[in-house]
């Protein structure tokens, strides 16, 4: 049973310094979360080690980053490929589960057939590539860590959507549309290889690199260091609503059933003596997540939560001021929150508000609701492209940020909720 452990307060000293090391197992992109973990290890003098998922090459193979492409990255970085899925790998008959679905039209979706048997394969051939890969890039990181270091290492690893051309435009309708339920998509076999490719990518990677790391621990800890670990977890988050802090998560978040495994790795993992924690952050809005339309609306609520904590402190007037400058002249900060405050209030919403059902399916009525309360928001703007969703979810990156830097080295839980309580009181500190 999964029980909602809201992070309330962390140690103002994290205890990490000059002599420690962030390592990014993973690759950065665009501005993410893992954004603000970096930005918190610079600031207490750590060495940050970066990492990539590789590329591929034209003959679709896995290869690392060349020359030209490490010049435009940060370093030092790791140059092994972190790549992690089983998508395009092949079973003993050459065939990847991608290309079972080439030629698929989107009107025929729900009948795909996929031979799972050779899904499995590719699954295993996989999965023993990635842990091939995850050796020889630990064996190249220890050379970079410095003897007495403390290292926290960062998994990053997210997602796993098939690269099938057919998977992007199927899950459009089921996220951005109310004509197919997220549970029939889940209950075909489309949905069941997403699953399985998702589970192995945000989920099954942290177990791997926690394995397959043992060794690192050990002489890490011979020296008088220690590895910690710390992964992005996604469970819902308390948001301010109507007075107060309730939970909430957006539907249908179908990646969540890895992010339940997710949680279920590291608390094995703590119960076995390993320092690792899973934190389960509020909702941001970026390149990853713009296909759940709807996620955003969480995000309006944490103007209501500076409000409510220090109205009158200079964070929070240029917050409003910040945000104000975004809406068209008719519209104001109030008219936000209380549209926010209706929506998550609802009798509709309330009833994908279970925690204990988590995550929850799709309904068109659900659906027809978020959708349209996130048109009206993007409305009140002045401009579609510019809202206050990146300016809310740079708050929520720092404060994410400086919530695991400062409980990683000796986390109190194997998985912790932040919410919009904490941001606040991070941003205010």
């Amino acid at each position: 049973m999964h029980q909602l452990k809201p992070l309330r307060h962390v140690d103002a000293v994290s205890g990490s310094g000059a002599k420690d090391v962030l390592v990014v197992f993973g690759e950065v992109f665009a501005r993410g979360y893992v954004n603000g973990l970096i930005e918190e290890a610079r600031k207490a003098g750590m060495k940050v080690i970066y990492g990539t998922v590789g590329r591929r090459d034209e003959n679709d193979q896995l290869r690392p980053l060349t020359a030209d492409e490490l010049a435009t990255k940060d370093q030092p970085l790791v140059n092994v490929p972190l790549e992690c899925g089983f998508d395009l790998a092949r079973s003993r008959q050459g065939i990847s589960p991608c290309d079972q679905l080439k030629g698929l039209k989107l009107s025929e979706w729900n009948k795909a057939t996929l031979d799972f048997a050779q899904v499995e394969e590719a699954r295993a051939v996989g999965r023993d590539g990635f842990r091939g890969r995850v050796r020889q890039y630990l064996a190249e990181l220890e050379k970079q860590i410095p003897a007495g270091a403390n290292v926290l290492i960062a998994h990053t690893m997210a997602g796993g959507v098939p690269r099938a051309k057919i998977i992007a435009p199927i899950m459009s309708r089921v996220f951005k549309g109310s004509d197919v339920s997220s549970k029939e998509f889940w209950s075909g076999d489309v949905g069941r290889f997403c699953e399985m490719s998702f589970m192995d990518v945000t989920a099954n990677s942290l177990g791997d690199l926690i394995e397959l790391s043992a060794g690192l621990r050990d002489r890490v800890a011979k020296d008088g260091g220690q590895v910690s670990y710390v992964a992005y977890g996604y469970h819902g988050a308390e948001i301010y609503v109507s007075g107060g802090y309730q939970w909430q998560s957006y539907s249908p978040y179908l990646q969540g059933f890895a992010k339940l495994e997710l949680e279920n790795i590291a608390r094995r993992a703590t119960s076995d003596g390993v320092r690792v924690c899973v934190f389960n952050a509020p909702e941001i809005l970026t390149n990853s997540s713009s296909i759940f339309q709807g996620v955003e609306i969480a995000l309006y609520p944490l103007l209501g939560a500076f409000r409510k904590e220090a109205p009158d402190h200079a964070a929070t007037r240029k917050l409003m001021a910040q945000c104000t400058h975004l809406l068209r002249p008719e519209h104001a900060v109030d008219a936000l929150v209380e549209l926010t405050d209706a929506y998550f209030s609802s009798d509709i919403i309330q009833r994908w508000t279970q925690f204990d059902q988590w995550p929850q399916h799709s309904g068109p009525e659900q659906m027809e609701l978020m959708q349209a309360t996130s048109r009206r928001l993007v409305d009140m703007h002045k401009d579609r492209r510019d809202l206050l969703t990146a300016t809310l979810s740079e708050v929520v990156i720092k404060a994410c940020g400086y919530a695991m830097l400062h409980e990683a080295l000796n986390p109190r839980e194997p998985t912790w909720w932040i919410g919009h309580q904490f941001v606040t009181a991070a941003s205010l500190r």
